[in-house]
């Protein structure tokens, strides 16, 4: 077996070289990033923001990666466990002298022990590196909005210095205007105020002072904004950049290096679990193991065993040995003869025309080959057929019958009278997936009939009594077909809440593409699509009719237009602190405003076929399984977001207590809202309600929980 401990020293050799198997040179990423081109982005106002933005994508990428992780090693650690405990519970009793065949069964699944052993190293490696990406994942994310914050913060005070030092400009330019209109005006002209009249030059000597007073303000903020800026641009964002710049090259490579671990740890599964089913000595592979079975010398063995002494009289059963054939001597005396020829078991024709005692106590001639029976209620009939004649049956519900016993009964263009036989048992047998049978005892009648008419085919009835679909059966095949009617196919088959800054005013919120929008926030879900959801499940649960009161229209459509005119806005949907249910209304009603002003509805309209075709399945198990496999259709954006809004709405469903809102008024509202309109019918409704009532079933099993 493979020696897994030159893990440490493949990964370090793995490093030397590139994918191609070049070598690396040391300072190839340093030089690529030293390029002009690249530090003129750097320098440049978008280079925190772009090295964010690729941080973030290599977070999620981590988290992905850490998520299969978890999955992968929890599973393999399951069948380990699995298959280590299985297999040593067959073939127990095997021994020496046991056949071939079962002595190598167990040796082969003593190789999955083996196989197990092997997996476990796997699964202790799996679970470490799982450690160590989930450490890295919280430990990057940490800093990453540490640094977020700090850059945030430092780009607000330069932002407001320099908004201070414009109010300066403004106010400095104002007065200078006043005094260049005093200038023009007549010397001579006084100006009434408050403390008296001014003459010109007064005014002119007020002016001077506010200006110059205003002016030093003025020059005053400017050097202020001005040195802001230049630390920030010159100290603070360097030192964020380059930040930045390390944690996205550390997380990167440190993933690169699990990825490595992971291909050399199962590099190492996949020949370990080779040498373990083909060693290097052949004779104790599999394959050796199972080219020893001897099938015909077991036989052989097991057979031979009755040639032993003192199991000769096993060879033979005295049971089966004939009695031989001896007349008694007074018949041969006598010489008598049988009165019905020389076969004592040939049928009277002549008999089976005339009727027959039902007491009298000859049964000879009953047996033919050419006779069925036909039973039905407290009668019984026998009817002589051609053996060429093709007979069809069908199963009868006898109401007379006390069990609701199934009788086989036969009909015939050409019937002739019969007797009625007494003390006859009938075993009638249909047996078709499921075998049935039914004895029917027919109790002697003095009763017969002189005209048998032919027997039309019944229909079947259940044990309720409703009317089923016709069974039939042939006595050409001897048996009766019985088919399922059910016509069913059967299957086979809370988060971190970050707002955005004002990065780019007026860029919209409602009424663009969801893609877009997602495009722009690097997320998976909208931003205010998580707010509102914070929002109602930290304050509004327990609200009285929450989603279905609205709220004041003029308070939405004003929150709307601020969101638009800056995506910041969005930390306006938080509640103040003395919030009352009319704040909490205006939330959800924007939660709804936003999914209702989409260009196409949550759920693509694409779908409108499938959905169909999913209510129109009648077995919920089977409806859940198709619309799952839907959902996995959807596009990304559409997927986490819809699961981010089922899981709140499921959670709004839970305080229904409080709340009063259930399934049905939850499905009634948010179904026209995310459900596309039924394409025949646009205002059939009831489309809407039934796939979110469907998607509400079918959320746990479709999507990834949020614990």
């Amino acid at each position: 077996m493979m020696d897994q401990t030159s893990l440490s020293s493949k990964v370090s050799n793995s490093n030397v070289g590139d994918a191609n198997g070049e070598p690396h040179n040391g300072g190839e990423q340093g030089t690529l990033l030293d390029r002009e081109e690249i530090k003129r982005i750097m320098d440049s106002d978008v280079a925190i923001n772009a090295l964010l933005a690729i941080l973030k994508q290599s977070l999620l990428t981590c988290e992905e990666f850490t998520k299969y992780v978890k999955k992968k090693y929890m599973f393999e650690q399951e069948n380990v466990e699995e298959l280590s405990k299985q297999y040593k519970h067959f073939f127990t009793s095997t021994s020496n002298t046991s056949p071939s065949l079962r002595r190598c069964m167990r040796q082969i699944l003593q190789f999955d022990g083996k196989l197990a052993n092997v997996k476990q190293s796997y699964v202790t490696a799996l679970i470490k590196m799982y450690e160590e990406l989930s450490s890295l994942l919280l430990t990057m994310t940490k800093m990453r909005k540490s640094i977020k914050e700090k850059s945030r913060r430092l780009e607000k005070e330069v932002s407001d210095a320099i908004h201070v030092s414009e109010k300066a400009q403004m106010r400095y330019n104002s007065l200078c205007q006043d005094w260049d209109k005093l200038r023009m005006t007549d010397p001579t002209k006084t100006k009434l105020t408050l403390r008296g009249s001014k003459t010109t030059k007064e005014q002119e000597e007020d002016l001077t002072r506010k200006i110059d007073a205003a002016d030093i303000e003025y020059k005053q903020r400017v050097d202020h904004s001005t040195s802001l800026r230049t630390v920030f641009l010159n100290k603070e964002r360097p030192q964020i950049v380059s930040e930045l710049r390390d944690l996205i090259l550390e997380i990167d490579t440190a993933m690169t290096i699990q990825l490595q671990k992971y291909c050399i740890w199962t590099e190492n599964l996949a020949l370990n679990v080779g040498v373990t089913v083909l060693p290097l000595d052949p004779k104790h592979s599999m394959k050796s193991i199972v080219l020893n079975v001897t099938n015909e010398k077991d036989l052989y063995n097991y057979l031979n065993k009755y040639n032993q002494n003192g199991k000769e009289s096993l060879l033979s059963n005295k049971s089966l040995v004939p009695v031989p054939y001896k007349k008694h001597p007074s018949m041969v005396k006598d010489k008598l003869v049988s009165p019905h020829g020389n076969s004592t078991f040939s049928v009277n024709n002549q008999r089976n025309l005339n009727p027959i005692n039902t007491n009298s106590k000859d049964t000879g001639g009953f047996s033919s080959p050419n006779t069925t029976v036909v039973a039905s209620g407290n009668s019984a009939s026998k009817t002589s057929l051609s053996s060429s004649t093709y007979i069809p049956t069908s199963s009868v519900y006898s109401p007379n019958d006390n069990n609701n016993k199934y009788l086989s009964q036969g009909t015939s263009d050409s019937a002739t009278d019969s007797p009625h036989v007494s003390g006859l048992g009938i075993q009638v047998a249909s047996y078709a997936g499921a075998a049935t049978a039914a004895v029917v005892g027919l109790s002697g009648s003095n009763n017969t009939n002189n005209n048998l008419n032919t027997l039309p085919s019944k229909k079947y009835y259940g044990n309720d009594g409703n009317e089923g679909a016709m069974r039939t059966s042939s006595f050409a095949t001897g048996s009766s077909a019985y088919t399922d009617d059910s016509g069913r196919p059967i299957s086979h088959i809370q988060h971190e809440n970050v707002i955005p800054a004002g990065i780019q005013n007026n860029f919209k919120t409602f009424g663009i593409p969801l893609e877009k929008l997602l495009e722009y926030e690097q997320d998976s879900v909208p931003t205010i699509v998580k707010q509102c959801v914070y929002v109602i499940d930290t304050y509004g649960l327990q609200v009285e009719g929450i989603y279905r009161k609205s709220a004041n229209v003029l308070d939405v459509g004003k929150l709307k237009d601020e969101i638009d005119k800056d995506p910041s806005n969005i930390s306006m949907i938080l509640p103040p602190k003395d919030y009352t249910d009319s704040d909490l209304f205006v939330v959800s009603s924007l939660l709804k405003a936003f999914f209702s002003a989409l260009p196409e509805t949550l759920i693509p309209s694409s779908c409108v076929p499938e959905l169909k075709v999913c209510l129109s399945i009648e077995d919920l198990e089977t409806r859940k399984n198709y619309m799952h496999g839907l959902i996995y259709k959807f596009p990304d954006a559409q997927y986490w977001t819809l699961r981010t809004l089922i899981f709140h709405l499921k959670r709004v469903m839970a305080n229904e207590a409080h709340n009063r809102m259930n399934l049905k008024g939850l499905s009634i509202i948010w179904g026209p809202t995310i459900v596309p309109q039924n394409d025949e019918d646009i205002n059939d409704i009831n489309f809407q309600i039934g796939t979110m009532e469907i998607i509400f079933a079918v959320a746990d099993q479709a999507f990834e929980s949020e614990e």
